[in-house]
């Protein structure tokens, strides 16, 4: 490591200091910006890194979205509304910035999952396989997207129907109550964002399926 590398080092965990003092910001979401900026902008140039660069990353998004998911779970109270503690609350990134937890979640592990695959050790994995199996995990995919996808339009539907017989309120207290009933009902925020998460990594497996086999 460089005596310029270890500069900019020190520069990100000043300023991201700074901003823990100075701005209502939780400290994991700084301490998780600092570690995706040294991440980005140091270890690329440093050779030794340059191969686990996806592979850090993706455990940087992985402990992020397991942190949201457990900090949020423990601090849910009765009623249980499946989802309520992750779409009711507004988490201050930054000044003027907020994002409900699930939606943290959800670009968390979107992230973890893409850059997972694009690690050296799981690139050479799928390339080493063979193609049978690849296909067999192409379809998949193929079905993964369509299943989200029609609960997409399913969700939008309720959601829509949902606010249409209720009047006029915040979206984010809609119930879905089937297939549960009353014994489990689901925050329609949580479920709809959750099957996108599902749509959209189906979606990149199959786009990243489709560049290994040009490879």
């Amino acid at each position: 490591m460089k005596i310029d590398d270890l500069t900019y080092i020190i520069t990100i965990i000043i300023v991201c200091s700074i901003l823990l003092i100075f701005t209502p910001a939780p400290g994991y979401i700084i301490l998780v910006g600092a570690m995706i900026l040294i991440a980005i902008i140091i270890f690329p140039k440093i050779k030794t890194f340059q191969d686990y660069i996806y592979s850090l990353l993706s455990w940087i998004f992985g402990v992020t979205a397991i942190l949201i998911v457990v900090t949020y779970a423990i601090i849910s109270s009765p009623p249980y509304v499946v989802g309520d503690n992750l779409v009711l609350v507004e988490v201050n990134i930054v000044p003027g910035l907020y994002l409900k937890p699930i939606t943290i979640f959800m670009f968390s592990f979107f992230l973890w999952f893409a850059f997972a695959l694009y690690s050296p050790g799981n690139s050479r994995r799928f390339i080493g396989m063979l193609p049978e199996v690849r296909r067999l995990i192409y379809i998949l995919a193929w079905l993964g997207a369509m299943a989200s996808g029609f609960e997409l339009v399913y969700h939008i539907v309720v959601w829509s129907a949902a606010l249409a017989v209720q009047g006029l309120q915040n979206p984010d207290v809609i119930v879905n109550p089937w297939p549960w009933s009353a014994h489990a009902p689901i925050n329609i925020v949580f479920s709809s964002k959750i099957i996108a998460l599902i749509f959209a990594m189906s979606c990149f497996t199959i786009d990243y399926l489709k560049r290994l086999d040009k490879k």
